[in-house]
């Protein structure tokens, strides 16, 4: 019998009692359908209204003094926070292979004024908005592991694939160093299972879908973590990303497995999935693009302007049908 956990989004600031209960944060909401009405008039001859010189000098003083007393009244805030978004420079940029030519990067950005605050990564997968100013939209990555001593001034790095039909992608690769990006969140996408409450955690992870995955791997109070992470090319995996994976399953001293599969070389299988969820208590999550996903273990929904679960499906549904048992599963 397979067991779901509920999709569920909480911001940082709610109470910790609030975040086992099915609470959602929307993030776009459901446009407003309205019918058009034709409307025909004449128009009035436009009277003007004039005003004495003295009157008119007054208004406009007084105009200037209440714009320079509101001007600071909103300052930019100076913290990452959920409600409002916080400036951040962009410190680096490092493509994950250099031959061929990566579409994938390492983005570092350094908050705007430092000190800043490392992410409370504890309590579980998180997630931070990037905005695109030009068109006034975000998108949430998942912040790769912050490396201990590196990141000391609140820095936080995000593992990006150039999408070209993505706007918020083309804007991050159109920037240069010392750039100002915005940021707000974060914001918890799963909450790590209680200690004792799985044997293992098994996180199955597409293209830069490994960026959660690694997060939950340095966080999770699961004994066993093994990750797979499929690919379609093995330059994805090289580079900077090798770099990373290495110090963190270096880091965890053998809680921590990560199995690459290429498609080129045939990929990931059900047979493969099958074993990975052997080992007792397993609780499985999935990322990646929605394809990948819904190939894993079935497809997201949208119902009432809600992303949800959905039904389980993919290779995860055929392994359960082939041998019963249960297993968690979130799809992220």
């Amino acid at each position: 019998m397979a067991t779901f956990t509920s999709h569920t989004r909480f911001l940082l600031h709610l109470h910790r009692t609030h975040l086992h209960h099915r609470t959602y944060q929307f993030r776009n909401a459901p446009p407003i359908h309205r019918t058009q009405h034709t409307y025909t008039h004449t128009p009035r001859k436009p009277t003007r209204l004039k005003l004495p010189p003295t009157l008119s000098l007054f208004v406009a003083v007084s105009g200037l003094i209440y714009y320079a007393a509101t001007f600071h009244i909103s300052p930019q805030p100076k913290t990452l926070n959920p409600q409002t978004f916080t400036a951040y420079t962009l410190a680096s940029k490092t493509p994950v292979a250099t031959s061929p030519p990566s579409h994938t990067t390492i983005f570092s950005l350094r908050p705007v004024h430092p000190p800043g605050q490392q992410l409370p990564s504890t309590e579980g997968i998180l997630s931070v908005q990037i905005k695109q100013p030009q068109l006034q939209i975000a998108r949430s990555y998942s912040p790769l592991p912050s490396n201990t001593g590196e990141e000391d001034d609140g820095a936080l790095r995000f593992l990006v694939k150039l999408e070209p039909g993505g706007e918020v992608t083309r804007y991050l690769f159109s920037l240069g160093v010392e750039d100002k990006v915005f940021l707000r969140g974060p914001t918890v996408e799963y909450i790590f299972p209680p200690a004792g409450e799985v044997d293992k955690t098994l996180f199955i992870a597409g293209g830069t879908g490994i960026a959660p995955a690694l997060q939950l791997a340095a966080n999770s109070l699961a004994p066993e973590t093994e990750i797979f992470w499929a690919v379609r090319s093995r330059a994805e995996t090289g580079g900077a990303m090798a770099e990373e994976v290495g110090r963190l399953v270096r880091k965890a001293g053998g809680k921590v497995s990560v199995r690459v599969f290429v498609d080129e070389e045939g990929g990931i299988g059900v047979h493969d999935v099958e074993r990975g969820m052997e080992g007792g208590k397993v609780a499985v999550v999935v990322s990646g693009p929605e394809g990948f996903i819904k190939w894993v273990a079935g497809e997201k929904v949208w119902r009432g302007g809600r992303e949800e679960q959905g039904k389980l499906g993919g290779m995860v549904r055929k392994v359960l049908e082939k041998r019963g048992g249960e297993v968690t599963v979130f799809k992220l």
